[in-house]
């Protein structure tokens, strides 16, 4: 005979399973086993995960014949962030963040898989200081009445490599799409599209993990849209009073100093190197690869500032130099040239980093 409080517990565990979140801040059991989350995400909170950063993501293996994503969108305005997710791995489909999103429907009654990534955020909405207009707030999954959640892949859970990307607005994917998705999608949010990003593409050519951390106009000396801070100052947090995790990477890989490009070299110089010491403190075991921008700011500098630190004993710490590798006028690679920038980055951390 079932009791009503044995009732009471298994509602409470469905809900626990289709929201994946953790069960409460300081439990040390990890997230529910039907989600793995990459990305920045906070995950503090019992029944949500958010995130301001374009290029995070969630996995998860379901059965039935239908999937719904939920969001709260209390703190977004218009234009709203946008969405990319495949099921069984198939094409990218796309949408902006709404309270319930259909991902699919009409599936056969077995086994699938979602991927479901942030595609794009208004970088210049408020998304470090509260209210974070800029970011998503993703509340789970839930299925058809046939469905139900199902272990997740193990190399979801245990990738062979990590890579986490500090950059900009072009390691953001800020206007990868610009003038391409016509005018019904002419904002911000839909101008960004993380899945076509360099950093993303690297990523799966690498068959890694990462986390993609990027927040226009930012640079080492000042901050930037949106409310975000200078990367040595936001290095340590997702956003303003939600620290970083634990989560350590295998590779970082540092695409700053476009932003920075009119500040004298002998300034910018112990900046990098002040950056470089803050990265691998927090990231003893990682390598480092420090990228010439594209745009070639700073690039003397950069190797300067690598060189030294091998010097004092960082044999982990790589300079990779970019010269050449985009031709284009505009600040910001489309998705065309940012397919062009990834096979560059990703053959030279292969031949020049993980090689090593």
């Amino acid at each position: 005979m079932i009791t009503p409080l044995q009732i009471t517990f298994c509602a409470l565990l469905t809900t626990l399973i289709l929201t994946g979140t953790q069960l409460k801040a300081d439990d040390p059991k990890p997230l529910m086993d039907s989600l793995v989350f990459s990305g920045r995400w906070d995950l503090r909170a019992p029944d949500r995960a958010i995130t301001v950063n374009s290029g995070s993501y969630v996995h998860s293996a379901f059965s039935g014949t239908s999937l719904n994503a939920k969001f709260d969108v209390t703190a977004n305005k218009a234009p709203m962030p946008t969405i990319a997710w495949q099921i069984d791995g198939g094409d990218w489909q796309e949408a902006e963040i709404a309270p319930d999103v259909s991902l699919a429907s009409g599936l056969t009654d077995g086994s699938h898989s979602v991927w479901l990534m942030v595609r794009g955020i208004d970088e210049h909405q408020s998304r470090w200081t509260q209210p974070l207009i800029g970011s998503v707030t993703f509340l789970g999954f839930t299925l058809s009445t046939t469905g139900k959640m199902l272990p997740p892949l193990d190399a979801w859970k245990n990738p062979k490599l990590k890579i986490e990307f500090l950059g900009d607005s072009i390691t953001e994917g800020v206007l990868v799409q610009a003038g391409g998705k016509g005018p019904d999608k002419a904002t911000w949010p839909w101008q960004t599209d993380a899945t076509h990003s360099y950093a993303c593409l690297t990523a799966i050519a690498l068959n890694a993990d990462w986390r993609q951390v990027g927040f226009g106009a930012t640079g080492l000396a000042h901050g930037g849209s949106g409310g975000a801070k200078g990367a040595l100052d936001s290095f340590d947090y997702f956003y303003a009073d939600c620290p970083r995790d634990d989560w350590q990477p295998d590779l970082v890989v540092i695409n700053q100093g476009t932003n920075d490009g009119g500040m004298p070299p002998a300034k910018y110089e112990p900046l990098y190197a002040q950056y470089l010491a803050l990265i691998r403190k927090a990231y003893p075991k990682a390598k480092i690869a420090a990228l010439e921008p594209f745009a070639g700011s700073h690039g003397p500098s950069i190797k300067k500032a690598v060189d030294d630190a091998k010097a004092q004993g960082d044999l982990a710490v790589y300079y990779i130099d970019s010269t050449g590798w985009y031709k284009e006028h505009a600040l910001h690679p489309n998705a065309a040239s940012s397919v062009g920038l990834a096979d560059q980055l990703t053959s030279a951390l292969k031949t020049q980093v993980l090689g090593q």
